[in-house]
């Protein structure tokens, strides 16, 4: 038969599309996922198509023995007939994804077509940036300095104590999480909270954060990540003004018209037992500060959950506030190979796991509180974090590498909302001054072991620590709202019968008051708008809308997709 010339024959062939949950992997074999889900489904790894991982995380429920978990994605031509163990993980799928054009409310916010943000943390960069990609001009304001220049006065202030109000641990690019875990999990993820990820690994970081369950950079990582935004936002156009803090807002007819900013380069603070008295804490940093107005038409507010006086300044001008809840407690250090041991297991090699985290909750045994987990860091290390003079709270921070000897994390217990707009923040303060006042005004912080914590008295030695200002002997109850410590408590002893030698190797550092902020600025939640306020947004952790790097992150891309320029 002769062949036929010219012509060509095409097979089209209809894949079928599935999904696998929870595909086991050993340690070893990290990212082997073709392979791995070939042997469950029996199947050549050559039939297997277009295959994506979802999501990863380990799993450590069988202790001693550890593995990956992977979902995945996948084509295949036939149709798949699992059976066993792998029918439970395999289901059908298709590949519909999200777009950020697929909100709804996709620009339909009408904002000026110039916009001055406020705030340099996730949710005020993430904001800027996606503002700019979208034909907005931003000029973007930070009361603290660039992130090399804060680590400088971060070393030094763990070196002399000379605190800087407006570059720390809490203030400067990159805000709070920038001297943090670097945690970038959230409970939910969406397509907001997706951008973020890839942008970031546009920016250099590592593209596992889009698929491990449990994403971390580290303060190290996340430096060298700012830097690279921050070179975006100018090449986009966006100007970037650091050492310049808002202070006064003009609102006329219920929308904001102007704004007064202050330069700060020069405004420092040197905490000693003189300079702590009553009158300093009241005193304003005036001395080499220049002030300006401008005008403002669309003013979008990211500054954190610790920037009380803007708080008291939007109420001061009429913006609706409210009270809500948060938490409060005390950070806790213990043995990082204790944690590897109880919640790994015997013989687990760490350098494949990553040092072992914990999640702990627990209902106080009068049922009227509770005790809880917050921001546990592997192999991290404890920092002071003030935000004020004469005050003193506490965080932890890790690196990427999260190799440190230490394990810790904040042991809290819930706070309901004040009947009060501003009663959660004056029992912030008055924890934080007391803490400041026992750790001898030096920024030297009150701690106690959990053992003698439980039986109510202050030890006699107190255990190494990573804490860089020292620490002070304390019996927490004698100036520790009681409320408190008897949750906390109770916790613990719930949280030893976890793991076990919890309370006989655990130390506590006092206090950790800064889960989330204890004011709400009240928004309408289509537009991110105040909601008697008109031309100002309000977004992150300050807001009192998110918690966390990504969420913070995400709040700024979602105002920036709903915003369209005003006629």
């Amino acid at each position: 038969m002769k062949r036929a010339e010219g012509l060509a024959f095409f097979i089209f062939v209809t894949m079928l599309t599935y999904r696998y949950r929870e595909l086991p992997v050993s340690l070893e074999k990290k990212g082997e996922v073709r392979e791995a889900l070939a042997r469950e489904l029996r199947l050549h790894p050559e039939k297997i198509f277009n295959l994506e991982v979802e999501r990863f995380a380990l799993d450590s429920r069988r202790k001693g023995a550890p593995h990956w978990n992977y979902n995945v994605i996948f084509d295949v031509e036939h149709p798949l007939r699992a059976s066993g163990n792998a029918a439970r993980g395999l289901i059908e799928a298709t590949r519909e994804r999200e777009t950020l054009e697929s909100d709804p409310l996709t620009a339909s916010v009408p904002m000026a077509s110039h916009v001055d943000v406020i705030g340099a943390g996730p949710a005020g960069l993430w904001a800027a940036l996606h503002l700019l990609r979208r034909g907005f001009s931003v000029d973007l304001y930070e009361q603290g300095k660039p992130v090399e220049e804060r680590f400088r006065d971060i070393r030094r202030f763990f070196a002399d104590r000379i605190f800087n109000e407006h570059s720390n641990v809490l203030f400067g690019e990159g805000g709070a999480g920038a001297f943090s875990d670097g945690k970038l999990n959230t409970r939910s993820r969406n397509i907001y909270s997706e951008t973020v990820l890839r942008d970031m690994v546009d920016f250099g970081v590592d593209e596992s954060v889009i698929t491990f369950a449990k994403p971390h950079i580290g303060t190290d990582r996340l430096v060298l990540m700012l830097r690279k935004i921050r070179a975006e936002i100018v090449r986009l156009g966006g100007k970037i003004h650091f050492n310049t803090a808002l202070e006064d807002v003009e609102i006329k007819d219920g929308r904001i018209c102007a704004i007064k900013l202050r330069d700060v380069s020069s405004v420092s603070h040197e905490l000693n037992s003189a300079a702590c008295s009553s009158q300093s804490l009241n005193a304003a940093p005036a001395l080499n500060s220049a002030t300006r107005w401008q005008k403002c038409e669309a003013l979008v507010l990211a500054t954190g959950h610790s920037a009380r006086g803007i708080y008291e300044l939007l109420a001061a001008r009429g913006v609706t506030l409210e009270s809500k809840a948060f938490a409060m407690g005390v950070r806790v250090e213990h043995p990082q190979a204790l944690i590897n041991l109880r919640q790994l297991g015997k013989g687990v090699d760490t350098r494949l796991t990553g040092a072992a985290e914990y999640f702990l909750a627990t209902p106080t045994l009068n049922k009227t509180s509770s005790a809880y987990s917050f921001c546990m860091c592997p192999g991290g290390v404890l920092v002071p974090c003030a935000s004020e003079p004469g005050t003193l709270a506490t965080n932890g921070m890790s690196y990427s590498r999260r190799n440190g000897p230490t394990a810790n994390g904040a042991i809290v217990v819930p706070v309901e909302a004040s009947e009060t707009t501003f009663g959660g923040l004056d029992f912030q303060r008055k924890i934080e001054r007391d803490a400041f006042e026992v750790g001898g005004k030096a920024y030297a912080a009150p701690a106690q072991t959990i053992k003698a914590f439980l039986a109510h008295h202050a030890d006699k030695d107190l255990p190494k620590t990573t804490y860089p200002c020292g620490l002070v002997a304390c019996n927490m109850w004698d100036w520790l709202d009681k409320k408190i410590c008897n949750s906390l408590a109770e916790g613990f002893q719930n949280f030893d019968r976890k793991i076990p030698g919890f309370i006989e190797q655990g130390l506590i550092v006092a206090p950790e008051t800064r889960t989330s902020s204890p004011v709400r600025i009240t928004r309408n939640n289509d537009t991110l708008e105040s909601v008697n306020t008109q031309g100002l947004f309000v977004l992150g952790e300050g807001a009192g809308y998110s918690g966390g790097i990504v969420t913070s992150a995400a709040d700024g891309v979602r105002l920036a997709v709903r915003a369209k320029k005003s006629e």
